[in-house]
């Protein structure tokens, strides 16, 4: 069991103690102590920006998504986290049931966290019912990492991070809508973060499954996701 939140409120990481995750009620908040160079799908501070804050809301039964992007600024402003500093996902899954997982190795250290609910799966690839609006994210990962990569291998472990994931959803046997195997839910969201530390030496070009970084990426994913899913009914 790797889900410090269904009995605490706060977690520093073993491996790289600059990490903290804390549940603050509603949301979660990774705090870093100095910015990480991020890449996302984030509904706030998504594509490419630099961030010392990263929230995972679980939002209200009351919320309304005529304009998530305006009412995730309101709420980093409430909270008093620095709006241009954070990076905010939505979700509906169980925040307290959070997976955590991390590691260090070649030239790194990792941290990955997920919330899964899988109640809109959907299998990637085949014609089904779209939706043009807005709906809250479902399966959401966080991999904050001490490294140094190139643009090139962050997209790359976005890629390695997606696989991971679309695996654990086959793994404990979650099918869409036609009973096809899913690869993921309809509204799922990702950030990968970096610190960039010149300190490694020459960067990591690649992330894919056969590099140690990649594979380490795809590991943490893939039993983060995958607990998070076996878990998602429980109290």
């Amino acid at each position: 069991m790797s889900q410090p939140f269904r009995l605490g409120v706060s977690y520093t990481s073993t491996v790289w103690p600059d990490i903290c995750i804390d549940f603050r009620d509603d949301h979660l908040l990774l705090q870093a102590n100095a910015p990480l160079d991020a890449m996302s799908s984030a509904l706030w501070g998504g594509g490419h920006m630099r961030a010392t804050h990263f929230i995972n809301w679980k939002v209200p039964l009351t919320y309304r998504c005529e304009d998530p992007t305006l009412m995730m600024r309101d709420q980093l402003t409430e909270w008093g986290y620095p709006v241009a500093d954070s990076i905010g996902l939505q979700t509906a899954a169980k925040i307290t049931h959070a997976s955590i997982e991390e590691e260090a190795g070649d030239r790194y250290r990792m941290i990955c966290c997920a919330t899964a609910g899988t109640r809109n799966s959907a299998r990637a690839g085949k014609a089904r019912e779209t939706f043009s609006a807005y709906r809250c994210g479902t399966i959401n990962i966080f991999l904050l990492m001490d490294a140094y990569l190139t643009p090139s291998a962050m997209i790359n472990g976005i890629i390695t991070a997606t696989e991971a994931k679309a695996a654990a959803l086959q793994d404990t046997g979650i099918v869409d809508e036609d009973g096809d195997a899913a690869t993921g839910t309809t509204t799922d969201s990702i950030v990968l973060a970096s610190s960039q530390n010149r300190e490694y030496g020459e960067p990591h070009q690649f992330a894919g499954a056969a590099t140690t970084l990649g594979n380490a990426i795809g590991r943490l994913v893939y039993k983060a996701v995958h607990e998070a899913i076996d878990t998602q009914g429980e109290a």
